[in-house]
C-alpha cells in the first residue's frame, strides 16, 4: 500500500437523530477526486479536505430524519453533509471491541464523525450506498499509521 493508499475496511449493509452541522469550508466539486495537498490521500467523490484536517463529505442523497421535540412534534430535517475526523485511542478500542468486519466499519464511521449511538446508525444506515461507501473510505483514513 502507497502512502497515498486508504487501507481497506469490509463492510456490510444493514430514532430521532439531529442534523449534522458541517463545519464551514468550501464546497465540493462533484466532478472527481479532490486533493489539494499532495501529502494528504485522495479523497472519494463529493469530499473535500478542510483546512483544520477534518474532512467534508457532501453527501449525494441527504439523509432524511425526525426530531421529537416535547410539545412540539416532530420536525424534519435533512442531513446533506457529514464531517470525518481523526479519532483518539478510546475511539480506537471501541471500534476494535465489535465482533465483526461490519460492525468494525459502522463504528469507525460514527467515531470519525461524532455521530454515536442512535444517532450515526439512523444516519449512516439510511445513506446512498455511494455514500455509505465514500464514509468508509474517509474514516479509514484516519486509522493509516502510514499518513
Amino acid at each position: 500500500m502507497s502512502k497515498h493508499e486508504a487501507p481497506s475496511v469490509t463492510h456490510h449493509s444493514g430514532t430521532p437523530i439531529q442534523q449534522a452541522d458541517a463545519a464551514p469550508g468550501p464546497a465540493p466539486a462533484f466532478g472527481g477526486m479532490q486533493n489539494d495537498d499532495e501529502d494528504k490521500p485522495k479523497l472519494p467523490k463529493g469530499a473535500v479536505w478542510q483546512e483544520d484536517g477534518t474532512v467534508l463529505l457532501t453527501l449525494r442523497k441527504p439523509v432524511p430524519q425526525s426530531i421529537e421535540t416535547p410539545g412540539e412534534g416532530p420536525t424534519e430535517h435533512k442531513v446533506t453533509s457529514v464531517v470525518f475526523q481523526p479519532m483518539t485511542g478510546a475511539a480506537m478500542l471501541r471500534i476494535q471491541a465489535c465482533k465483526d468486519d461490519a460492525q468494525r466499519g459502522l463504528a469507525m464511521m460514527k467515531e470519525s464523525s461524532g455521530l454515536v449511538g442512535f444517532t450515526g446508525d439512523g444516519i449512516f444506515k439510511r445513506m446512498d450506498a455511494r455514500d455509505f461507501v465514500a464514509s468508509t473510505v474517509i474514516a479509514s483514513i484516519f486509522t493509516n499509521p502510514g499518513l
